[in-house]
């Protein structure tokens, strides 16, 4: 089953079709390349750039080279997207106000009025620009799902030979599952130590002292193996079920700790890794699919680039 939100062709690079430009030097001044005759500006594609810079926090200074083979890719990347946004209007497919409102929610999740429109004003962004973008993008994504909606099937026995030849991906290393009590000085762990040696209950003790690490509200850490837990709690793996640790020094505070269960190394089975099998092979048939449907698309596409303009903007 494909979901309906899950975009299918991220990372797919256009290979553009360079040739001669016809425009007038009025037009080139402003656009920087044309799709079927609909242009992509230059405004367009330096906000573009700019906000890609803004995500990945590049703020080093870049090489010419550098600067023009980024300022190509994320041409490309506008090419490919003005050209599956005329596919959608060919095919007139088209959002209802409900599963726009619903892509808003997801992306909002978590941010109240005030520090959405704070991040907004962060990236220089307006919210009829940012609304425009997301529709723009769960357009695409439904003109893909609904492309390869009913094309791909996944039997089982796919599932199970590709759970069989990648055995390597499914061992789990030993894991415990830990409540903690993290404080700021060792006085403060000292005193609550005391307090659990003398009966206190660890979750109530943790509820009310601990300090916060996105932790649940009763320090739970849930599992963990060595490797994502700090090298101070190696001893752990050798405690006792029900055990509550001494006071456990780390960069992050002073720590109680309670080994709450163990789980031995282990292979997990075809029925715990079934689904993400699932999702992997959907992607692989899904990319594939898009792929030889966008080489359609492109072939038919006429795609003019100002190789001049695009060189002064790089």
């Amino acid at each position: 089953m494909i979901r309906k939100n899950k975009p299918i062709f991220l990372g797919l690079w256009l290979l553009l079709l360079s040739g001669c430009w016809q425009q007038k030097p009025s037009q080139m001044q402003a656009t920087v390349a044309l799709v079927n005759d609909e242009p992509i500006t230059v405004q367009e594609l330096q906000a573009a750039i700019s906000e890609t810079k803004d995500k990945d926090g590049k703020n080093i200074e870049a090489s010419p080279e550098q600067k023009a083979e980024l300022a190509r890719r994320i041409l490309e990347q506008l090419i490919q997207k003005k050209m599956l946004l005329q596919e959608a209007r060919r095919l007139k497919i088209q959002l209802t106000d409900g599963e726009m409102q619903e892509r808003l929610s997801e992306i909002r999740e978590g941010l109240d009025e005030e520090a959405f429109l704070r991040s907004l004003a962060e990236r220089n962004l307006s919210r009829e620009s940012w609304e425009a973008s997301a529709r723009e993008t769960l357009l695409i994504e439904k003109l893909l799902n609904q492309l390869v909606g009913d094309q791909i099937s996944l039997p089982e026995a796919e599932l199970l030979a590709y759970y069989n030849t990648h055995l390597d991906d499914w061992k789990v290393p030993e894991q415990i599952k830990l409540k903690q009590i993290l404080f700021q000085t060792e006085s403060e762990a000292q005193a609550v130590q005391k307090s659990l040696a003398e009966g206190a209950d660890f979750s109530e003790a943790a509820r009310t002292h601990a300090q916060s690490l996105e932790l649940g509200k009763d320090g739970d850490l849930g599992y963990r193996n060595a490797a994502q837990l700090p090298a101070e709690f190696e001893p752990l793996f050798n405690a006792d079920i029900g055990s509550v640790s001494g006071v456990i020094k780390t960069p992050f505070g002073y720590h109680l700790v309670k080994l709450e269960d163990r789980q031995p190394a282990r292979t997990l089975s075809f029925e715990d890794v079934k689904e993400r099998i699932h999702q992997i092979l959907l992607e692989e048939k899904r990319e594939a699919l898009f792929t030889r449907w966008f080489e359609n698309i492109r072939r038919k596409t006429e795609v003019k680039i100002n190789e001049e303009l695009l060189h002064k903007l790089s």
